[in-house]
């Protein structure tokens, strides 16, 4: 069995560090988390979880909500999420616990309750979340993946998805485009709807207005804040034609719904649409589904690890230490450049 000691031997630090990148990776220096994990990465060492906690009193689990009610909408970066912040969770010596209750205040508060677990991560955070009223009046240590309107106090980690809006659009403005369609995640209603897709949006918008450049802004039938100039239905790759045929003026398009860029060059080529001839296209994806699906469009990534583990590591920290100011971390990514945005003249 590989013991700490051998971990630590490996890594060349003390067994007190491996310790605290266990525990309280917070109080490590990055260099030496990174010699630690790839240290336990290839010995194979696993945390003895039921020794943990029989020694710190606690359960050495982490919780994390995710919505359960949209079946038919299912969401590859949610999952992508998922994965992630359980590796993560694992390499810091915690387990991962999936609470998937329709009613996402009940669960709230029935983890709070139980303590059954040390700590909660929020997923899919809306503007006016419900959730986070009921996590500040459970108690329990809470990380809110996502931006709310009002955090109440909880720390907060997300894509910086304003930045990356601004970069897409001051990208088109550089190469002449004065006219841009903004096919953006569905926001639902205005109260309930996703926060990050309104903090897109609005960014995107307003620097538009900046430049000079006009922003179209299809609605999607899910949506009920109607700022935009078109109603869209539901299905990505529907969604994506009809927002081609309501402009079909403009020669440039910005997409941040992760299913409508997979849907994307299907859509392109049945409608005979060549990128970057007739229309220029760039995206804010995830960036494992751009590496492996082979995304060939200009891009802000979103850098799903990055988050997934400052969203642990804060989870760590406030459980180690309740009494830590609340902070928000908001994290960004160059423009990758893949040429699908032509240069036009006026």
């Amino acid at each position: 069995m590989v013991t700490i000691t051998d971990v630590a031997r490996e890594a060349g630090v003390s067994k007190t560090t491996v310790s605290y990148v266990i525990s309280r990776p917070s109080r490590v220096s990055a260099e030496s988390r990174d010699k630690v994990r790839r240290a336990m990465r290839k010995l194979g060492y696993t945390v003895n979880h039921a020794a943990r906690a029989l020694s710190t009193a606690r359960s050495m689990t982490l919780g994390v909500l995710a919505p359960a009610e949209d079946e038919a909408s299912m969401s590859i970066t949610r999952g992508a999420y998922l994965c992630a912040l359980s590796n993560f969770a694992r390499l810091k010596g915690y387990d991962l616990l999936l609470l998937s209750d329709p009613d996402g205040v009940r669960a709230v508060r029935d983890a709070a309750d139980a303590r059954k677990v040390d700590g909660l991560i929020i997923m899919d955070i809306r503007r006016d979340d419900p959730r986070v009223r009921a996590a500040v009046e459970g108690g329990l240590p809470t990380v809110l993946l996502g931006i709310p309107a009002d955090s109440m106090g909880l720390d907060e980690v997300d894509t910086d998805f304003e930045r990356a809006a601004v970069q897409l659009v001051r990208h088109f403005a550089e190469r002449g485009h004065r006219d841009i369609v903004l096919l953006h995640s569905p926001e639902g209603t205005v109260d309930g709807g996703a926060n990050f897709a309104v903090r897109f949006r609005r960014s995107a918008v307003a620097e538009a207005e900046r430049l000079g450049v006009t922003m179209r802004v299809p609605v999607c039938d899910a949506d009920r804040e109607t700022g935009g100039t078109a109603a869209l239905p539901g299905d990505p790759g529907e969604r994506l034609r009809r927002a081609l045929e309501a402009f079909p003026e403009v020669a440039g398009l910005i997409i941040d719904d992760d299913n409508a860029i997979l849907a994307a060059p299907q859509v392109f080529l049945e409608l005979g649409v060549r990128v970057p001839e007739d229309m220029s296209v760039a995206v804010a994806v995830p960036n494992a589904l751009r590496a492996r699906m082979r995304i060939p469009y200009t891009a802000v990534d979103i850098d799903l690890q990055s988050v997934a583990e400052e969203t642990v590591d804060t989870l760590i920290r406030r459980i180690d230490d309740a009494s830590r100011p609340a902070m928000t971390r908001l994290i960004s990514q160059p423009l990758s450049d893949r040429g699908s945005v032509a240069t036009v003249s006026h």
